[in-house]
């Protein structure tokens, strides 16, 4: 290509960049602010004045809003901000923030892969701490595929996957602990019922009327009425006899005084 061929190809670049609003001098001078502030916050961040830092990214960003470097040291700002944050209303705050900045960085895979694999290696660590295991393991996955010789992250998915386990393990056992209970309690409940009903029994029986207990007694059978009424009809022949002894006795007492006189 020849001298004029090139002019041309840049005046056409001229052109583009005019036409959105941008000047070669723009741009450049964006581009070191950006990087100016992304210095600068690097440095706050290192001596802890976090919020501090996070206005120097917060500057890049609007120098750059493409900025994947500065989204992602504003979203390590922002996790240390909630380290320290007052109530949980503001903690919560800070961190759903850093998780979207990680969010969008690792958007952007395609273009910044490395920068990608912290992202989600960060994502996954936010997970862990909330006790989501299962997220924090395919967080970390993501984090490997974009970047294999990352070791952290595959000693985190390690420790992650055996916690992931051992929580299982312990909720199967506790559901097997209360599936017992429950079969413990059930039977309780039944010998509890069987021994209810069995005191009220006992407690009817008790309470029966009289009357109602002569009915349950054995009745005399026919022999054992004969006998007693055969001794009974000895007993008043016997006094019967004695009776009228007693009276001839008296009769022939009083023929012989008669006589006498």
């Amino acid at each position: 290509m020849n001298m004029k061929g090139i002019r041309y190809i840049f005046a056409v670049l001229l052109a583009v960049v005019a036409a959105v609003g941008f000047s070669p001098c723009a741009m450049a001078e964006s581009v070191r602010d950006e990087r100016k502030a992304i210095r600068e916050g690097n440095r706050l961040y290192k001596e802890g004045r976090f919020l501090d830092a996070a206005r120097e990214y917060d500057k890049a960003l609007k120098a750059n809003p493409a900025s994947m470097e500065a989204l992602f040291n504003m979203g390590l700002t922002q996790v240390k901000r909630s380290a320290t944050a007052q109530g949980d209303s503001l903690k919560a705050t800070f961190l759903q923030a850093a998780a979207t900045s990680f969010e969008k960085v690792g958007a952007d895979a395609a273009r910044k892969p490395l920068l990608a694999s912290k992202a989600f290696y960060n994502l996954g660590n936010m997970a862990f701490n909330k006790e989501d295991y299962g997220q924090a393991i395919q967080l970390y996955k993501q984090s490997l595929r974009l970047n294999p010789n990352d070791e952290n992250a595959r000693k985190n998915l390690r420790i992650a996957q055996l916690k992931k386990q051992d929580k299982d393990d312990n909720k199967d056992n506790k559901d097997q602990d209360k599936n017992q209970d429950q079969q413990n309690q059930d039977q309780q409940n039944q010998d509890q019922n069987k021994d209810q009903n069995k005191d009220q029994q006992d407690q009817k029986e008790k309470e029966q009327p009289k009357d109602q207990k002569q009915q349950q007694q054995p009745e005399i059978n026919q022999q054992t009425a004969d006998q007693i009424l055969k001794a009974m009809e000895n007993k008043e022949n016997e006094l019967r006899a004695k009776v009228m002894k007693s009276n001839n006795g008296q009769q022939a007492s009083g023929q012989s005084r008669s006589k006498k006189w």
